[in-house]
């Protein structure tokens, strides 16, 4: 016969005392996150996405805030440090840490996102870019260390190069460069120096070691197109100036403008042509535009109507004397009124 075990019963209430002491256990283990995620001006950012990670223990959890830029996020877990990240689209990262959330409470973090790009956190960098990172962390503090002393050099510079000593100033923007070697502004006025002395094939390098590091400033370009341009490589010039006046269209008839006067100097009248035009375009009020077109245009014998038309434009509202008196003589030798 097979045996029976005996079962022993435990009394009643000692039963129950258990399930009330388990559920006591874990009810002392909830911890609560909830805050407020708003945007610089107030305004609830919805959709945001929230993590929790801790710090001293491997947890991760993550939530979103509702249309009133609410999160809430109840779990069940040991003590611990976390830390905590906001990311939306449009927006820059935030972050708390070192965050202890209570028993019986709520830990009320609240969140005010900048405008702004994504980018990585120094914990979400590999070894290597964190090396990186503080790299270039030392050179600022070193760069503002050294602040006072590159300004005073670098004003140095550009005193002799308002007096027309330009190999001095050129030397002493090297000594500025030496103490910020990524300084676009110091290498944009070298290549002016170098420039002023007739050192196109410098000034080109150092124009184009100052876009390296700011590749979006229209002065550059168009500057780099001047150079091109008494390089007599007309159409990297051209490209030059195209490039300035779509980084920068409120000054694109002072760009194209320059354009033209490359053109013209290259022989490419056509291509002058339609370069001040583009000028007049950008904006209708840019006299030496007018006046120019009609230069070119007189060439073209098919075109003496507009070049008159452009003259005549000019003689109203060009504000240099002596040239609106030769656009007057023009216009009356090509038989305009």
């Amino acid at each position: 016969m097979p045996i029976v075990k005996r079962i022993t019963l435990l009394p009643a209430f000692v039963f129950i005392g258990f399930l009330v002491f388990g559920c006591g256990t874990l009810a002392a283990q909830n911890r609560t996150f909830k805050g407020t995620v708003v945007d610089s001006e107030g305004k609830p950012v919805e959709g945001a996405r929230v993590t929790i990670d801790g710090q001293d223990i491997v947890m991760h959890f993550e939530t979103k805030t509702n249309k009133n830029g609410e999160y809430v996020y109840l779990v069940g877990m040991q003590s611990g440090t976390f830390r905590m990240v906001v990311r939306r689209d449009g927006f820059q990262p935030a972050f708390k840490q070192n965050l202890v959330p209570p028993l019986g409470e709520p830990l009320v973090t609240d969140f005010t996102l900048k405008s702004g790009a994504d980018y990585p956190l120094p914990w979400e960098l590999s070894p290597e870019e964190q090396e990186a990172m503080l790299k270039q962390h030392e050179q600022q503090m070193k760069r503002k260390e050294l602040e006072g002393e590159i300004k005073a050099v670098f004003e140095e510079g550009r005193a002799f190069s308002e007096a027309g000593n330009h190999a001095q100033a050129i030397e002493a923007f090297n000594r500025a460069l030496e103490m910020a070697p990524d300084e676009p502004v110091i290498y944009a006025a070298i290549a002016k120096a170098q420039n002023d002395l007739g050192q196109n094939e410098e000034a080109l390098a150092s124009y184009n070691k100052a876009i390296e590091f700011d590749a979006y400033n229209p002065s550059l370009y168009m500057n780099k197109g001047v150079v091109l341009n008494a390089l007599g490589k007309v159409e990297e010039a051209r490209e030059s100036f195209k490039k300035s006046a779509e980084l920068d269209p409120a000054n694109a008839a002072q760009t194209y403008y320059n354009l033209g006067a490359t053109l013209v100097n290259s022989g490419d009248t056509l291509g002058a042509i339609e370069a001040f035009k583009q000028s007049i375009t950008s904006d209708p009020n840019y006299a030496e535009a007018y006046y120019q077109l009609g230069i070119c245009l007189s060439g073209v014998e098919e075109r003496v109507p507009d070049a008159i038309e452009a003259l005549n434009k000019y003689t109203e509202i060009g504000k240099k004397p002596d040239q609106v008196e030769v656009a007057k003589q023009i216009i009356e030798v090509l038989g305009g009124q």
